[in-house]
């Protein structure tokens, strides 16, 4: 098994904590996350196979989130 961390820099508190909120909607059960600040910190465990799929699908909501907020 394999584990990722991603920190992501939102800008502000503010954003992080609405853009975090937005995430967990569709990464309830593949990643866990939580706002450090200004930093949404995710934490993704899987296979190889599994992480590639998951992260896909949340870097495309990352940025769709990013550019709403």
């Amino acid at each position: 098994m394999l584990e990722l961390l991603i920190k992501i820099d939102c800008g502000s508190v503010a954003k992080a904590k609405i853009v975090n909120e937005a995430l967990k909607i569709d990464n309830e059960r593949y990643i866990e996350s939580r706002v450090e600040g200004k930093y949404i910190v995710a934490i993704c465990r899987g296979n190889a196979m599994s992480l590639v799929h998951t992260l896909n699908d949340f870097f495309s909501c990352l940025q769709l989130a990013m550019e709403l907020v």
